[in-house]
């Protein structure tokens, strides 16, 4: 039997599913609407600061950080 290693999500595929799924999911469970928060793809140094774990709950995790300090702010 061989072992088989395979590689994780890129920053750009992270940054993708960030992108596109978890902050609208983050967003509408603290009740922002885009007029509040809004994602830059240029503000990647969320991603590279999460250790590379396979699965994204780290990455979720710290976005709804983001997400529920903002609406604590507002």
């Amino acid at each position: 039997m061989e072992v088989i290693r395979l590689s994780g999500y890129t920053e750009l595929e992270k940054m993708e599913i960030a992108r596109r799924f978890l902050w609208r999911k983050q967003m509408e469970a603290t009740g922002l609407d885009t007029n509040r928060l809004s994602y830059r793809r240029r503000s990647n140094g969320l991603i590279q600061t999460i250790p590379a774990k396979p699965g994204f709950e780290n990455l979720e995790r710290e976005v709804g950080n983001v997400c529920r300090k903002v609406a604590r702010q507002v």
